[in-house]
């Protein structure tokens, strides 16, 4: 033991008794050959030895930092490997800096923790280059997301001026144009823009800066700007600003939500159907319809209500079921060939198809199956096991003749595993035996050149 702590106080005695110049040029050599003594030795100094003005500038040092960082890395989306930043330590050296910023935060220090990661933004618009790869990719994203929710917490922070927050809120405007933006798509900067403006400034003045950022975002700001109307209670400029753009989702259903709630169902029915006449009638919205004429007890709209639903989201059979449920025995014949016929002449033969099993309608389903050449072999493969045996055979030698057709068509060894794979799956069916038989042969007499086809087929009988 005593060896040992003799053998680590030695380089320290030697260090006390060398030369301070002689020091200083030994340190300087490491640091031009070796690029990680350099950056290290740089970060110890100006932890160490360096000192700044202020806190804000001593921060503002550490990020620049961040990025002299060097190593080999694979380029953006794997494209090349290159010399370049060392992305992983700029993203984790960044997340060590954000921890240690919000204690100032929570002191209400707003303005330091803002401005850090503005330093952050704009070092990251000048030393971006091509060797940002898809994972430093994501890091970045994940960094600029914690940004965004400090930065909302320093918006809000009463400690901080309100002259400083446009200050701030112009540096945020200004960096939402920068081109590392547009060309890595880190982060949609106008949205952390927007998002800082709502909450730093009055509504009154948000409302006069919204107006100004008009020609980009979209329903985005269209949203903003209608709940803003609201919050000033300029509730005459908010129906018309709405009543113009029905087809946003955003701010129509919201407030259809809200008449339902608060008991206006009148209203509320008339703003949806002012919106499915203006837009389409959504599924969403279509919801929104029979939840308010349900409260209305209005059994013939809930009705009609639920056929459209039935027509709007094809697959789905839980509205179907609801709607057989809503009307009576005696009255379900009319609106079932009322349905199918309207889906007929939508044609969505598979919807269709479903719907004649759900109701064990077998004549049509064997009808749609054998008259549907597009879709012929997946509905024989989903129904042919539920459908009555008399009409197995001729769902095989359609099936069959569909598939020489596909065959006849295919040129690719992936079109011959898809060909091969719903063959086997075909041949599995009772009876199925003489018909696969009968392809297979013509398979191998037709097409015995192509070996790739038969090689796929070769486990078939």
């Amino acid at each position: 033991m005593k060896h040992k702590e003799k053998t680590v106080s030695i380089p320290v005695k030697l260090l006390e008794q060398a030369p301070l110049d002689k020091l200083r040029e030994f340190v300087q050599k490491q640091a031009q050959c070796n690029a990680d003594f350099a950056c290290t030795l740089n970060d110890w100094l100006n932890e160490e030895v360096a000192t700044f003005p202020s806190s804000e500038e001593k921060l503002a040092n550490r990020v620049e930092r961040l990025f002299t960082r060097m190593g080999e890395k694979e380029g953006l989306y794997g494209k090349s490997k290159e010399y370049g930043i060392d992305w992983m330590a700029v993203t984790k050296g960044m997340g060590d800096i954000l921890d240690a910023l919000k204690p100032e935060l929570e002191k209400g220090n707003a303005r330091l923790v803002a401005r850090t990661i503005l330093k952050f933004i704009h070092t990251l618009q000048k030393k971006a280059d091509s060797t940002i790869d898809d994972e430093d990719h994501l890091e970045i994203l994940e960094l600029h997301e914690e940004f965004a929710e400090i930065l909302e917490a320093c918006a809000s922070s009463e400690s901080w001026s309100l002259k400083e927050k446009l200050e701030m809120l112009e540096e945020l405007r200004q960096a939402s144009t920068y081109s590392v933006y547009k060309e890595y798509d880190f982060y949609p900067m106008d949205s952390l823009c927007v998002d800082f403006m709502l909450t730093a400034l009055p509504p009154e003045l948000a409302y006069i800066e919204l107006e100004k950022l008009e020609s980009f975002m979209g329903e985005e700001l269209l949203r903003h700007r209608v709940n803003l109307l609201r919050k000033l209670g300029r509730e005459k400029e908010f129906q018309q600003t709405m009543l113009a753009n029905l087809e946003c989702d955003e701010i129509v259903f919201p407030e259809i939500e809200r008449l339902r709630d608060a008991g206006k169902l009148s209203e509320a029915r008339d703003l949806v159907n002012k919106q499915m006449a203006a837009s389409e009638k959504s599924e969403q919205a279509l919801e929104l319809l029979l939840d308010i004429v349900k409260r209305q007890g209005d059994a013939p709209a809930v009705i009609e209500t639920l056929y459209q639903l039935v027509l709007s989201a094809p697959y789905d059979l839980s509205y179907y079921r609801k709607l057989k449920k809503e009307i009576p025995s005696a009255d379900w014949a009319g609106m079932y060939e009322r349905l199918t016929g309207q889906l007929e002449r939508l044609d969505e033969a598979v919807y269709l198809a479903s719907i004649y099993a759900e109701e064990k309608d077998f004549d049509r389903l064997y009808r749609l199956i054998i008259q549907s050449h597009d879709d012929r072999v997946p509905l024989i493969m989903e129904y042919l096991p539920i459908l009555p045996k008399k009409y197995h055979p001729e769902l095989f030698q359609y099936g069959i003749a569909t598939m020489k057709d596909w065959i006849s068509k295919a040129k690719k060894r992936k079109e011959y595993v898809e060909f091969a794979e719903t063959l086997r799956e075909f041949s599995r069916f009772p009876g199925s035996a003489p018909y696969v038989s009968e392809l297979l042969a013509h398979i191998r007499t037709t097409y015995k050149r192509r070996t790739d086809l038969l090689a796929e087929l070769r486990d078939i009988h």
